[in-house]
Parts: C-alpha cells; sequence; structure tokens
C-alpha cells in the first residue's frame, strides 16, 4: 500500500486515463459456495449478487465532485461444478457536483457492462472478459460543455487468494487491451500533446482487497488499493492499431481505502478513501484531481472482495 501511494505521487504531473466503477471492488462468483454444483454438472443462473456505495468527498481540486454513488450487479448466468463460471456484470458510477440550490447537481455517469469468465485453479482464480463502458454528462446542456466517452476492452485477471494471520482477501493483477475508444470534446480541447483516450492501446493495474475480524465475526476493518499505468500510442483512431512502435507515453494513477466493516449476510462499510486520477473523464479539458471521500456502502461478502 506504501508502495501505491508513492507511485501515485510520482504520477501527480501525468496526464489523462480512463476510469473505472468497478476499481474499489473485486467480483468473483466461484466464492459463492452456497448452491454448490457437483463436480461435472452445471446449473443454470444458479446466483446473484449486488453492491452499492454513496458518500461525500472532502476533499477534490476539480470543482466538479461534491458526491458519489456507485453501484454494480452480478448474474451469473452458468456455473459448471466449482470450476467454471460465466456471468454477466454491470457497473454505474454517478458524480453531482454542488453547483445549484441544493448543492446536489447530477454531473456525469460513467457506466460499464460485461460478460466475464471465471476458472478456477488450485490456489489461484483466472478471469477473461470483454467490457463496455461509456460516460455520459447530465442536465448540463446549459453549460456548453460536453464530453462523451466510449472505451471498450479484452480484459484479463489473475487473482490470489491472501490469508494471513486473521487477515482475508486477495491479490490482483489486470490488463486491459483496448477495442474500441472514442473521445468526443465540446468544445474541442487536443493540443495533439496531451495523451487523449482515443490514443489509448493497453492498462495494466493490480489492486489488493483485505478484511479482518476485531470483535468476533461481526466488526471488523477492511482495506483496498489500486494502482493503474495506461498506455498510448501516437495514432488517434476510434479503432487502434497495436504496433508496439508507436508507443509514446504512459500515466499512472490510484488510490487507498480504508474503514470499519459490520458482517452479516452483507458486508456493511463505513470509510476514507484517497485517490489521485489522472483524468477526472469529465470536461472537455482533461483535468487531474486528487479526492478523499467519506463512503458508505454495502456489498454481498459471498461473491466480493
Amino acid at each position: 500500500m506504501v508502495l501505491v501511494i508513492g507511485l501515485v505521487l510520482i504520477a501527480a504531473g501525468t496526464l489523462p486515463a480512463q476510469r473505472f466503477p468497478d476499481r474499489w471492488i473485486l467480483i468473483n462468483p466461484l466464492l459463492d459456495t452456497a448452491d454448490s454444483v457437483p463436480a461435472g454438472q452445471w446449473r443454470w443462473m444458479p446466483s446473484s449478487a449486488g453492491w452499492g456505495e454513496f458518500g461525500g468527498y472532502l476533499l477534490e481540486h476539480d470543482a466538479e465532485h461534491a458526491w458519489i454513488q456507485r453501484l454494480g450487479a452480478l448474474i451469473e448466468l452458468l456455473r459448471i461444478g466449482q470450476t467454471t463460471s460465466i456471468g454477466f456484470t454491470s457497473e454505474i458510477e454517478f458524480i453531482a457536483n454542488p453547483d445549484n440550490d441544493i448543492r446536489f447537481n447530477p454531473r456525469a455517469v460513467f457506466w460499464q457492462e460485461g460478460l466475464l469468465l471465471t476458472l478456477a485453479g488450485e490456489q489461484h482464480f483466472w478471469q477473461v472478459g470483454y467490457y463496455h463502458r461509456c460516460k455520459h454528462d447530465v442536465d448540463n446542456l446549459a453549460i456548453g460543455r460536453e464530453r462523451s466517452l466510449i472505451y471498450g476492452s479484452l480484459m484479463g485477471r489473475y487473482i490470489v487468494p491472501i490469508h494471513h494471520a486473521n487477515w482475508r482477501g486477495a491479490g490482483v493483477i489486470r490488463a486491459d487491451l483496448y477495442t474500441i475508444r472514442q473521445d468526443d470534446r465540446t468544445p474541442p480541447a487536443d493540443d495533439g500533446r496531451a495523451p487523449h483516450l482515443q490514443r489509448m492501446t493497453g492498462s495494466l493495474s493490480g489492486s489488493i482487497h483485505l478484511s479482518r475480524p476485531v470483535i468476533g465475526s461481526l466488526v471488523g476493518v477492511y482495506t483496498a488499493s489500486w494502482i493503474m499505468l495506461t498506455a498510448f500510442g501516437s495514432q488517434r483512431s476510434t479503432v487502434p492499431r497495436f504496433d508496439a512502435s508507436s508507443f509514446r507515453s504512459a500515466t499512472l494513477q490510484g488510490g487507498i481505502a480504508a474503514g470499519i466493516a459490520i458482517t452479516g449476510r452483507a458486508h456493511f462499510r463505513i470509510g476514507l478513501a484517497w485517490e489521485y486520477l489522472a483524468d477526472t473523464g469529465i470536461n472537455p479539458r482533461p483535468e487531474q484531481t486528487h479526492l478523499v471521500s467519506l463512503t458508505i456502502s454495502i456489498t454481498n461478502p459471498a461473491a466480493m472482495w
């Protein structure tokens, strides 16, 4: 976690990168063994799970972040034994700024959905999928600024469960190869020097998700951290050309969160999070920002870290 903070501080002068609504959470349907499927057999739609988060920003540098809401869902379409799962996931991230009478002005929605294949190994998990993402402004026609984003990727994850002392969780390595990338800005804002989302080629990221009980099995603590390195090429196009010789630049962003967790059939959390975003994805001219938020969230511990 110290490494995450150090690398992000080093990156504080870098420029645009993308924003994933699920960057703070890891979904793994094979964790849910309540309705187990015998080896060699399969079951249609054996499980589903959801999560939600709401909070306010205590610190923000870009004047667009006052409130945050995230929602996510998993529908497991097919499970074969306890080793293979195919599911559909969908997540949104809603941002409101303080620019109206009640200081809650809907500003932007980031949305993603995807198909996810999960495979269990002896001491690890593999996940492969395709995610389609988009971002749109909300209720902001009058200000004359708009930015619409579309960016899809082929995604792969390697997940290693962590069991150390009383801590439980997982470490994750993730790679994304971008297949669609669109960044429409009104008014146009691209000087040809800053990395543009239409020049993205791929990203490599890592995350750690941990929790431990403190008072029996009911009250505990949790922590999560993530970091992402994104590569940009020299060609700007909707469908990228994967040519290593066209590599132009890279950006780095990440964050860390911690708090109190109350665990029953659901996992109720209250926590603080800090993150550095190399590009908020909101305004036509890309803005970097440091954000500190206080949030409450509910997750499903049977299928999520």
